[in-house]
């Protein structure tokens, strides 16, 4: 996460002044917690637990509160007013289907919209379209593959 938080203060996307930036420290280190909780998926024992965890509690959880910080802020960015990378990291976690399903995402309408404007983004949307796929996936590293849901609603009985 070092280099992230280098590029976006050198791309001005950290926050306009110290206050911003605190905000944004605050919202991507929430979700980058949701993040490392999903990649717990490839040292666990116990799969289904991990995963069953991981859509009724975790990310409900953490959904709830960037909702809730997301509208304390005017309900248009998470920090000041203007694009920052709490903002992008929001995009690749609840926006790209990697960790979070577009039905889940739709339960917090803020951060719906948010993600909305997000990805229509010219670069951003231009990369979605072009960018590799993952190729087959592995057993072991289902994870990386489809998220907590696709797996539970694929593999419930094999897990």
């Amino acid at each position: 996460m070092a280099i992230c938080k280098f590029l976006a203060r050198e791309l001005g996307i950290a926050g306009k002044n110290n206050s911003e930036a605190a905000r944004v420290d605050e919202v991507v280190d929430a979700i980058q917690d949701a993040v490392d909780a999903t990649l717990k998926y490839t040292s666990t024992a116990d799969k289904k637990k991990l995963l069953t965890d991981l859509t009724t509690v975790t990310y409900p959880d953490v959904l709830s509160k960037l909702e809730k910080r997301l509208k304390d802020n005017g309900g248009q960015w998470f920090a000041g007013n203007n694009l920052t990378w709490a903002d992008l990291h929001l995009y690749f976690f609840a926006g790209t289907g990697d960790y979070i399903e577009p039905d889940v995402l739709w339960k917090y309408p803020a951060l719906a919209n948010l993600v909305y404007r997000i990805e229509a983004l010219p670069n951003i949307a231009n990369w979605m379209k072009a960018r590799p796929c993952n190729g087959e996936p592995v057993p072991d590293l289902l994870i990386f593959f489809k998220n907590a849901y696709q797996i539970l609603a694929d593999n419930s009985s094999k897990l």
